[in-house]
């Protein structure tokens, strides 16, 4: 039989919401920056389309790839704080470079990113101990930082100056939080026979997310105004996902969101709203796999983001082949959400996930 959880927050109120207020706007921010750097180059003719094409690999390897060996150098050194304050350092360089270097440029975002949500999204995993709360609201501003980013970068628009002061600002602050104490003890409790195999099936789960993603096509998207909305959805959804999830349970929140979300996504590409509704409740899994991964390796917080990281990217890398074609699949997409749903289910229920309302 589960138990019942009732967790209180060991934060003040204070530390919770500026940790949550400072680190999720650095994380717009952040983002904002990849994107903008990489679109302006290209709307400025810095860079030609075969190059915006290389850069974007690259980036994406970086920002994703480096994420797994940063989290485990920032468990054994212990200094989350000083990987996002590097990382947010490193993206402000990067604007800076976009006017001289656009591949140095890239190289200082890519990584400047990774070390970034390593070092904050480890401190965030640790102001709402085991739940999904506050990695939920830091991870949800991402999504709204790569479209503002992206229209910013196309319109020709980044200013780097600008965005390096407010860099400097966020860095400064950065450094007077406050952090929650981070736990990098071993919990014995948190050990069974089935912990390997658990984390294995739930970094399918996020894998198949990633796959998910591509699989749903919105031709609708063309309309600025639709995709915001659908943005939006998105960054609710992983918000919303992890306050729900602790006050209803991970079980009924994820799984649910999951198995409701699965007519909306396909009649989501002939019917915007559908297709925003289902977006924003597919993607309360986000937070509640993050944590749940994160539970089960208590004392690596940051090689857990790493993980879902590493998950999402090799979700991502079979529509960069051949099979792209085949799995941009409604019918495929609504199989796959189907058999995620049903190996969550069966994670959370092994792992004695919380299932009461808890008090942050």
């Amino acid at each position: 039989m589960q138990k019942t959880f009732i967790v209180q927050s060991t934060v003040s109120k204070f530390t919770l919401f500026s940790n949550l207020a400072i680190l999720g706007t650095a994380h717009f921010l952040t983002d904002l920056i990849c994107a903008a750097l990489l679109f302006w180059a290209f709307t400025a003719k810095v860079a030609s389309i075969q190059d915006l094409a290389f850069l974007f690999v690259i980036y994406n390897i970086l920002a994703f790839g480096l994420q797994l060996p940063f989290g485990y150098l920032c468990d054994k050194i212990k200094k989350p704080k000083e990987f996002a304050i590097l990382g947010l350092i490193l993206t402000a360089l990067a604007g800076m470079l976009t006017l001289s270097n656009i591949y140095l440029a890239v190289l200082f975002a890519g990584i400047g990113n990774a070390l970034f949500h390593i070092g904050a999204g480890t401190i965030a995993l640790n102001l709402t101990p085991k739940k999904a709360t506050a990695p939920g609201i830091f991870v949800a501003p991402g999504a709204l930082g790569l479209l503002c980013g992206t229209l910013i970068g196309k319109a020709g628009l980044f200013n780097p100056i600008i965005f390096f002061g407010a860099s400097v600002l966020l860095i400064a602050t950065i450094y007077e939080l406050k952090l929650p104490k981070i736990n990098y003890s071993v919990s014995k409790k948190n050990k069974s026979n089935l912990t390997e195999l658990l984390i294995i099936l739930l970094l399918i789960v996020i894998c198949a997310r990633s796959i998910i993603g591509f699989a749903f096509i919105f031709p609708w998207k063309i309309d600025l105004t639709l995709l915001f909305v659908l943005t939006i959805g998105v960054v609710l959804g992983k918000a919303f996902g992890g306050i729900l999830g602790d006050k209803f349970g991970w079980n009924k929140i994820g799984v649910g969101g999951l198995l409701v979300s699965i007519p909306l996504l396909y009649f989501g590409p002939q019917n915007a709203i559908l297709g925003i509704i289902g977006m924003f409740l597919f993607n309360f899994t986000m937070p509640i796999t993050l944590v749940a991964l994160s539970n089960l390796l208590p004392e690596k917080p940051a090689t857990a983001f790493g993980l879902t990281c590493m998950a999402l990217i090799i979700g991502a890398l079979p529509f960069y082949s051949d099979l792209s074609s085949f799995l941009k699949n409604k019918e495929l997409g609504v199989v796959i959400i189907l058999i995620s749903a049903i190996v969550l289910f069966f994670v959370l229920k092994r792992m004695d996930a919380p299932k009461a309302k808890s008090k942050i």
